[in-house]
């Protein structure tokens, strides 16, 4: 019983800390499978994972996210890996991995990284992409396609 509410709580914390659960649905994760480690506070989904927040969808293949060791209803950071895609309103981010500082409120996406804003995509080499507030920023080799209206 304790590892359900465990993960309740950590998952509904975990979107609360990263300013996306503005809504009375909260988080929804969906995954083929759940490991918890209330040891570490790690919690593993793998298999087609998809986190419904308010502002944010994300989806991959592995996602693994950890709690504070002092306090297990926070979750201080994670790791998303293999066919990343995080949609946030207009934007689509594509990347292999990403891992997100939820202290922070931003997430870095590397592994051929890809933002999509309306008619733009730019990579690079990383994007750090700011959750709360939707900015971005690029580093190494970026590569900007502007599309004109009616392309």
């Amino acid at each position: 019983m304790r590892s359900l509410f465990f993960t309740a709580v950590a998952l509904i914390m975990c979107a609360a800390t990263a300013g996306l659960a503005a809504s009375d649905n909260g988080v929804t994760v969906r995954s083929n499978s759940l490991q918890i480690n209330e040891i570490t506070g790690d919690i593993r989904f793998e298999g087609a994972v998809e986190v419904r927040m308010a502002l944010a969808v994300l989806n991959c293949d592995l996602l693994v996210v950890h709690a504070d060791s002092m306090d297990s209803s926070k979750i201080l950071s994670g790791e998303a890996f293999g066919n990343v895609v995080m949609t946030r309103g207009t934007d689509r981010l594509e990347a292999q991995e990403a891992v997100f500082d939820l202290e922070a409120g931003n997430a870095q996406f590397t592994g051929a990284p890809r933002l999509t804003r309306e008619e733009t995509t730019i990579e690079a080499e990383k994007i750090v992409y700011s959750i709360e507030d939707g900015t971005a920023s690029f580093v190494g080799s970026v590569r900007a396609i502007f599309k004109a209206p009616g392309d």
